[in-house]
Parts: C-alpha cells; sequence; structure tokens
C-alpha cells in the first residue's frame, strides 16, 4: 500500500535545509560586522590623516592624495567598499537560496504525487516517437522521462501557475484560507528582481504583485529593494508554513488510508516548533492540524488541541490557552489529556494527583516528566518534586 513516507521526507528535508539557511545569515553577519567596521575605521583614519580636500576651479570638492600613498588610498578604499557590499549581497544570496529550496521542494512533492497517483499522467500531453521508445527500452524509463518533462514545464511557469496546476492535478483549492498567498507572491517575485534586475522594481514585479493584491503601495519602479533581517525571517516563515500545509493538504487528499501517520507527523513539526521556541509558526500550524475535517482518531486529534493550548501557555497568553482547552469536555479523555488540562489550567493539586494515578508505567513516562515543554512550570514546585520522588522512588534532577 502506497503511504506519504515520501511527502514527508521531502518535507523534512526541505524544513531542515531552509533552518540552515537561516541559522547561517546571523551567524555570517556576526563574522562580517567587525571585518566591515575594521575596514572603515582604516579607510577614515586615513583619509583623515593624509588626504587633502581641495576645491577646483569650477567649485567641485576633490580628494588629494600623495602619490606615493595613493596605492594605499586604492586598497583601503576597495577593502571598505567589498565589506560593504557583503552585508547586502549575503543577505540576498541567502534569501535567493531559500526560494530555490522552495523550488525544489516542489520537484520533488510532483514525483512523490505521480508515485502515489500515476493516473495523473494520464492526461499528459508528452509525446514520444518510435524511436525514443526503442532507446528507452523500458516503459518505467519512458515514464520517468515523461516525468521528468512534465516537472520541468511546471518549474518554467510562473508560482501561480504552479498552483494552479497543483490544483487540476490533485482536483483540490490548495489557496482556500490561505493568508500568506500575498507574502508568498511578492517573495517569489522579489527573488526574480534580485537574479534578473539587481533587485530594481519592474513594471511586470508591480504587475504580478498588485494582480495578487500584494501589499506594494510604497513600493515604486526603479527602486532597489533589499533583504532585511525581518523580511528575511517573514519570507522563511512564509516558506515553512507554505510546505507544510501543502505537504500535508496533499497528503490527506490522495492518501485518506493513512491519516495516522499525516497526524503524527504534522504533530510533530508542530512539537518541534514550540521546542525550539518558535511559537508564531506552531500557532498556525496547530490552528491547521485542529481544523482538519477528519482525524486518524480522537486521541490524534487531541494531541493538536493540547499543545495548541501548550503554545499558548508557554507564551504566558493563558486565557488564549484556556479557551482552545475549553472546546472540548476533557472527562471522558485518558489520565494523560486530564494531566495535560490540569496543567495548562494551574491546578496543579489535580495534576499531582493524575501524576499518582498514572504511575510509573503509565502513558507519561520519567522522561516526559523531565523533557515535555508541558511541565516547564511545574517542574518549578517543590511538589512536583516530591510527587515525582513519591512515584519513581529517585530523586527529581534534570541534567
Amino acid at each position: 500500500m502506497t503511504t506519504g513516507k515520501n511527502l514527508h521526507k521531502n518535507l523534512e528535508r526541505f524544513l531542515k535545509h531552509i533552518d540552515a539557511i537561516r541559522d547561517t545569515l546571523p551567524m555570517t553577519m556576526l563574522l562580517i560586522q567587525p571585518y566591515n567596521k575594521k575596514a572603515n575605521d582604516d579607510f577614515s583614519k586615513f583619509l583623515k590623516e593624509s588626504v587633502e580636500e581641495i576645491e577646483d576651479d569650477n567649485g567641485k570638492k576633490r580628494l588629494l592624495v600623495k602619490a606615493d600613498e595613493s596605492e594605499k588610498f586604492e586598497t583601503l578604499e576597495r577593502n571598505a567598499s567589498t565589506s560593504g557590499l557583503a552585508s547586502k549581497i549575503i543577505p540576498e544570496s541567502l534569501f535567493v537560496s531559500l526560494i530555490s529550496q522552495y523550488d525544489a521542494f516542489l520537484t520533488r512533492l510532483l514525483r512523490a504525487i505521480y508515485e502515489i497517483k500515476p493516473d495523473v499522467l494520464n492526461g499528459s500531453d508528452r509525446n514520444l516517437t518510435f524511436s525514443q521508445l526503442v532507446e528507452m527500452e523500458t516503459v518505467e524509463n519512458a515514464r520517468d522521462y515523461i516525468i521528468d518533462k512534465e516537472i520541468d514545464t511546471v518549474l518554467r511557469k510562473s508560482h501561480s501557475e504552479q498552483f494552479d496546476y497543483l490544483e487540476k492535478l490533485i482536483g483540490i483549492k490548495l489557496r482556500e484560507k490561505l493568508p500568506i498567498w500575498q507574502t508568498f507572491i511578492e517573495i517569489t517575485e522579489r527573488r526574480n528582481l534580485l537574479v534578473h534586475c539587481d533587485g530594481v522594481v519592474s513594471n511586470q514585479y508591480i504587475k504580478n504583485c498588485k494582480e495578487h493584491k500584494c501589499q506594494i503601495d510604497k513600493i515604486k519602479v526603479g527602486e532597489r529593494l533589499g533583504i532585511e533581517p525581518k523580511y528575511f525571517i517573514d519570507a522563511y516563515n512564509c516558506l515553512y508554513e507554505m510546505a507544510v500545509k501543502l505537504t500535508h493538504t496533499i497528503w490527506r487528499k490522495l492518501l485518506i488510508s493513512d491519516l495516522k501517520e499525516a497526524d503524527r507527523e504534522l504533530n510533530d513539526v508542530c512539537f518541534h516548533l514550540i521546542n525550539t521556541n518558535s511559537f508564531e509558526l506552531a500557532d498556525i500550524l496547530l490552528e491547521f492540524g485542529c481544523e482538519q475535517k477528519r482525524h486518524f482518531n480522537d486521541s490524534l486529534k487531541n494531541v493538536f488541541i493540547i499543545n495548541g493550548s501548550l503554545s499558548k501557555y508557554l507564551q504566558d497568553e493563558k486565557e488564549e490557552a484556556k479557551q482552545i482547552l475549553d472546546k472540548k469536555d476533557w472527562s471522558a479523555s485518558s489520565d494523560d489529556f486530564k494531566l495535560a488540562y490540569a496543567v495548562l489550567t494551574d491546578d496543579y493539586e489535580t495534576a499531582y494527583e493524575v501524576m499518582i494515578k498514572i504511575g510509573d508505567t503509565g502513558d507519561v513516562d520519567k522522561s516526559d516528566y523531565k523533557q515535555w515543554p508541558l511541565f516547564n512550570k511545574i517542574r518549578e514546585e517543590e511538589k512536583f518534586k516530591e510527587t515525582f520522588k513519591e512515584i519513581f522512588k529517585e530523586e527529581y534532577s534534570v541534567m
């Protein structure tokens, strides 16, 4: 039976790659800054000590450098200019890399779709000559050739047209309830500007962005767009959200029988975001998980709800956390969910009672109490440590 294994592997690979790119930017800029400062300080010092400013016959100011100092002047000026350019080029290059990773993700996503639902290729208008068929020897080779050609054609389309293709391919609207659509279009259009126009705004950029209602009212043709730190992170967040939602929407559409793995993997993505304090993305994707029409069972759906509440709780938004929990009646739930409810509503006395009831062989084990972010705040309570000792017959400690 076909499963969503390749869909998950593709998403996992993409998220790791854009995480690496995101982490590279601040590290690289941190290394550049002292070099940039030194280059500018050295050049400023040289200008102050060794260069004379004069005015020519036309009233224009010029720099007068001694002949034996001219080579040093050129070197210091080049160093200052180069270090300044690096501060501009590196964020732009890494931003372009983010979009390139998305394009690679889409390529692998299409291959996974063709593998899960090979009949979608029946509508392809790719033709092979008899001689090409002979050269390919097998039907599998011919199929791979058709897939390569199909993907190549899709990647040559605009990012909006690629969504048109996907929606037609799998028979589902992918842009409904997708508030980041305008951001997605703008960042992909800005990528095109940086690659083809050195970031200078073109009429095509304005036209495409306005067609999709992107917020670009203050941007004018001829203006040069760069990549500021906040813009870079917003682009990263957009691509992260887009890839997760796209993968799991397609997964649930094409592989209804694989809901158990789909639920588990989506919860794992969200839990990783909570663990890394990426609460903005966690909130968005947990809401997406809760709103799915189908879940494998109530238990896996409950995990989305608990983690959604946990994300808000860790942001000290306790009222919002409780509102999420109170959308469901937890009285008939298993003890691990009752424990989570007690902790997230600050009912610590009930939490201790449920901990003892669960004991040392229940669904919540020793490592959960030490590592699960659910217990981040209650761990500070002395009674929590006493209850832990009562259950596991050892002192509570975290390395």
